[in-house]
């Protein structure tokens, strides 16, 4: 994280305006970046700046491609705005690096993976997806980048490098699991559901009354069941159409509950999976099993119903259960071009 927050220290002791500029624009920017590609990519049509769509093969800021994925992931946006953009832009730089990959780039392809890596750990998910996929270069380049960047550090920092390796480990790894309901992981809601650790103003709903360590080892075992499960509809569907870049954008969207902590604003990494999905079904009865999970993330928002009944829909793991049900859902149909 050093390497990003050093040069934007640096820029904001510029004009804190000016950076906060930049990150408001970064924001709008990844965004486009994001969508137009998927757009174009999967079903052939451009993503324009019009209102309007003036031919069949065009999406305007109004079609239904465009703004109804955004509408139904607006609350990740609008209360996350200002802490939005960091993984915004990880999303995109993860996607740039799967075009990279596509066009068999696999250098730049793994020094951006290793830069989004080194710069916030949760995308090191998709490193054993590549040995799945057998992505050998991409992999390793992955891993010498990640070498180098670490070097830098090492270098910039000095003899203090070590000491703040062993703090960030004490307190992101080891002591890292937060079992309160402002963290939306898998693992922080199995903490609430099978300890007596309260997730929200001294308030318990546990059913069982286990050790932390102990959650620990049963989140591995759901997590573990589901990547099982997850490899073998890969597998299955190997020579799908898209393959490699469908399954890329699936395990993304997997990231805020696998990983140990994920901020509300983690969810941005459903963002390909829903425009996938909508633009899909959104002329089928499929397309409700992706917008009523995406609605119910939408209007548990304290924008809607306040602080503490929001607080209280967070605890119980709305927004998870929601978000790991898209990422099922995305599993299973996305990577199977017989699924109507």
């Amino acid at each position: 994280m050093s390497l990003v927050s050093i040069p934007l220290y640096g820029l904001n002791s510029i004009s804190f305006y000016g950076i906060r500029l930049v990150w408001l624009i970064g924001i709008v920017f990844t965004y486009w970046y994001i969508s137009k590609w998927i757009i174009s990519y999967f079903f052939k049509k451009d993503l324009v700046l019009k209102l309007i769509s003036d031919t069949e093969n065009t999406v305007s800021l109004t079609h239904s491609i465009f703004l109804v994925p955004f509408l139904l992931n607006f609350r990740i946006f609008i209360e996350e705005v200002s802490n939005l953009q960091v993984n915004m832009s990880i999303l995109a730089i993860c996607i740039l690096a799967l075009i990279l990959t596509l066009k068999n780039n696999h250098f730049l392809a793994g020094v951006f993976l290793a830069l989004v890596i080194a710069t916030k750990v949760y995308p090191i998910i998709l490193l054993p997806f590549l040995i799945f996929k057998k992505q050998y270069k991409t992999l390793a380049f992955t891993a010498l980048g990640l070498f180098i960047t670490h070097i830098l550090v090492i270098a910039h920092f000095g003899s203090d490098a070590t000491s703040l390796y062993s703090e960030w480990y004490t307190k992101q790894v080891a002591e890292g699991l937060q079992c309160t309901h402002f963290n939306q992981s898998l693992w922080s809601l199995s903490c609430g559901l099978f300890s007596e650790t309260s997730r929200f103003d001294g308030w318990y709903f546990n059913i069982a009354s286990l050790t932390v360590s102990q959650t620990k080892i049963i989140t591995l075992s759901i997590i573990g069941s589901i990547g099982v499960w997850v490899s073998y509809v890969f597998y299955k569907n190997r020579k799908q159409e898209h393959a490699l870049a469908i399954q890329w954008l699936i395990v993304l969207s997997f990231i805020p509950v696998f990983s140990p902590l994920a901020w509300k604003c983690y969810f941005v990494m459903l963002l390909p999976v829903s425009i996938l999905l909508y633009t899909k079904y959104r002329g089928t009865s499929k397309r409700k099993w992706l917008v009523m999970p995406l609605l119910m993330i939408t209007f548990t928002s304290e924008l809607f119903i306040g602080n503490v009944a929001s607080d209280y829909t967070e605890s119980v793991g709305i927004i998870t259960l929601s978000s790991l049900f898209i990422s099922l859902f995305a599993t299973y149909f996305l990577t199977q071009t017989n699924k109507g």
